[in-house]
This record gives structure tokens, C-alpha cells and sequence, in this order.
């Protein structure tokens, strides 16, 4: 059974991966230095973001994840519609991790490794719970030195940040897409030993998670390359060690291979309710054996798609349910969880208007 340590590191490498090595310097490229006031406030703004879900995780008891508590608070029909909204997102978002893998590869190399890093993270996560969990807590620990060692190699110059409010705006709705994946991390209840782990894991991973994101951003801004590629910023960042651009793409991996963990207990939630058939039920050394198959098959498929496709339908279906969630919690929560839920809901449902004006 996982603990609270693996509860942190499942949310530092579920939500940490692809995100912070191409949203960083894409961000940067995008609104210049003025992004960094963007991931300055994604700190407070996904602290308060992932606070329902770690009050509604210590509300559920079966895996499926949140969507479980919407079911219990604003009813069946609209549980089932979110929780399909949060399994396609969160299937959309794998895709795009693996596609971020694939790009950071062939920064030196020229294959079509996505493919392969599906196969080989679905034969990990077969191998059961206790390799799940040796796995997430070396993933983890390699996430965070990495980062640390990037930012203080390449250091920070302050001197270069200028602030403009649209643009800080825009940074936070990519930025964000990089913290989203709190609702992943609720999926897998049954295999930790008390749920209150995965409520405290989501907030400190969180903090974590903002800090190296924060840090790694100002790292690329310090840069100030002139350049157009998100691969040459990453070249001046890995320079000519091999070793380093070998901890990115484990990095990225991770990810990827804690996204494909969690979200496998989706479908055998749904089995549970009877959304999906029985054998979805069907547990394999602790893990749903055929919710991991059914999502590594989606992901093959998806990875097709162009990366900002991915993200783009992934961050709008993950705001969609986040906003239901957000709802549901408003309804039951006490008055302190009501006020900062009520600041989500402002939150999300600016970012869903100013995503379908941009789109319109």
C-alpha cells in the first residue's frame, strides 16, 4: 500500500514532466519576460486550485476519484458526465506529455520514441504496487534535483523581468495546464493505506511543484535568448551534458508513467458503478490491469494529434470539470472551504470564457 511520501512524489511526477521543460520556455517565447509574473501567480492560484480536491478526497472511499464526490452531492448524471470530462483530460494531457517527451528527444535524435515509451511505462506499471511506489519516489527525487541543479548552474538575472498585465494573464492560463492533474492523483484511492495521504500529498506536492516551476521559469527568462525554438532554449539549458538531458527525459517519463498509473483507476471506478463492463474490476498485482491497457491504447492513438491540439482540448475539458467540482464543494463544503472554492470557480470560469473568446 503507498503512504504519504509516495502521495508527494505521485503528485511531484504526475504534474511535473513535459510541462515545465516546454510551457517554460513556450511562455517565455510568447510574453517575454512579463511571464514570469505568470508563474508567480500560479503559486497561490493552484494552492487555492488544489484545496477542493483535497477536501473532497477525504470525503470518498472508493477509487474513480473526485467525481465519486460529485456523484454523492450533486447527483449521478452530472457525477458520470464530470467524471468522463476529467478521464478524457486527463487521457488528452497524457498524450501531450508523451508528445513532449518525443520533442525533447529528438532535440539530438531523430526517432519516433513515443511509441516506445508507451509500451515500456504500461510493462512498468504491470509490474505491481511496490514497483509503482519504489518507482514514484526515485522519479520524484530525480524531479526535483534535476530542476534544482538546472536553475543554479544556469543561474537568475532579475534585472531582465518586465511586467505587462495581459500578457502575466495569458502566462498563467498555459502555465497552468502544468499544475493541473490534481484530480489524477485522487484516482488511485484503494491502493494507499489512509485517504488522508492523498488530501495532505496534493497540498505539500503542490507547493513543491510551484516553487521548481517558479524557479526553472526565471532560469529561462535569465537566458534572454533571441530566439524562436523552444529547442534552442533547451539546448542552452542542457548545454553538453548528456547526463543531464538524460534526467529531462526521465523527468518527462515520469510523468507520463504516473499520469498512466492514476488515470488506470478511472475505468475501474466506472466498472464500479456500472459505466464500463465487470472486468474492468479485474486487478492485477494491485493495479486495473485493463484501465492501464485501455489508456495506453488511447494514448497511442491520440499522440497522432499535433502537441498544442493536445493541450488546448485537454486545459479547456480539465477546467470544465474542475468548475463542476469546484460547484459541488461550494455546495457542502464548511465556510472557509466555501470562500476559497468560490475564488476557484472565479478562477476557472474566467480562464473557460477567456479560452472560447480566443478560440471564437
Amino acid at each position: 500500500m503507498l503512504t504519504l511520501k509516495d502521495a508527494i512524489f505521485l503528485t511531484i511526477t504526475s504534474i511535473v514532466g513535459g510541462g515545465i521543460f516546454i510551457l517554460a520556455p513556450l511562455t517565455y517565447l510568447m510574453f517575454g519576460s512579463s511571464s514570469i509574473y505568470g508563474w508567480i501567480l500560479l503559486i497561490p492560484t493552484a494552492l487555492v486550485m488544489a484545496l477542493p480536491f483535497s477536501y473532497a478526497t477525504l470525503k470518498i472511499s472508493e477509487s474513480g476519484g473526485v467525481y465519486k464526490f460529485i456523484n454523492d452531492t450533486l447527483g449521478k448524471r452530472i457525477g458520470i458526465a464530470s467524471g468522463i470530462i476529467m478521464w478524457l483530460s486527463c487521457v488528452f494531457a497524457l498524450s501531450g506529455v508523451v508528445s513532449f517527451f518525443n520533442i525533447v528527444f529528438n532535440i539530438y535524435f531523430s526517432f519516433p520514441i513515443k511509441y516506445f515509451l508507451v509500451i515500456l511505462i504500461t510493462l512498468l506499471i504491470l509490474s505491481g504496487l511496490r514497483i509503482v511506489g519504489l518507482a514514484v519516489r526515485i522519479l520524484g527525487l530525480t524531479t526535483i534535483l534535476t530542476i534544482l541543479y538546472i536553475c543554479f548552474k544556469n543561474g537568475f538575472n532579475l534585472e531582465l523581468y518586465k511586467f505587462n498585465l495581459k500578457e502575466a494573464i495569458f502566462s498563467v492560463y498555459y502555465s497552468l495546464w502544468s499544475t493541473t492533474g490534481w484530480e489524477g492523483v485522487t484516482m488511485p484511492l484503494s491502493a494507499f493505506k489512509d485517504q488522508r495521504a492523498i488530501s495532505l500529498g496534493l497540498i505539500i506536492g503542490t507547493l513543491i511543484i510551484g516553487i521548481l516551476y517558479l524557479l526553472f521559469a526565471l532560469t529561462v527568462v535569465s537566458l534572454n535568448l533571441k530566439s524562436n525554438s523552444i529547442e534552442e532554449i533547451l539546448k542552452a539549458l542542457i548545454g553538453e551534458n548528456i547526463f543531464l538531458y538524460i534526467c529531462i527525459l526521465t523527468i518527462i517519463g515520469s510523468c507520463a508513467f504516473s499520469v498512466l498509473f492514476t488515470l488506470s483507476y478511472m475505468p475501474y471506478g466506472f466498472s464500479k458503478d456500472k459505466i464500463f463492463p465487470k472486468f474492468f474490476e479485474t486487478l492485477y498485482r494491485g493495479v486495473p490491469i485493463y484501465g492501464v491497457l485501455l489508456n495506453a491504447l488511447l494514448t497511442i492513438v491520440l499522440i497522432t494529434l499535433n502537441v498544442k491540439v493536445l493541450v488546448d482540448i485537454s486545459m479547456f475539458l480539465t477546467l470544465v470539470a474542475y468548475f463542476i467540482l469546484y460547484l459541488s464543494v461550494f455546495k457542502v463544503g464548511t465556510k472557509k472551504i466555501k470562500f476559497l472554492t468560490f475564488l476557484s470557480l472565479i478562477v476557472t470560469g474566467s480562464l473557460i470564457l477567456l479560452r472560447m473568446v480566443v478560440w471564437i
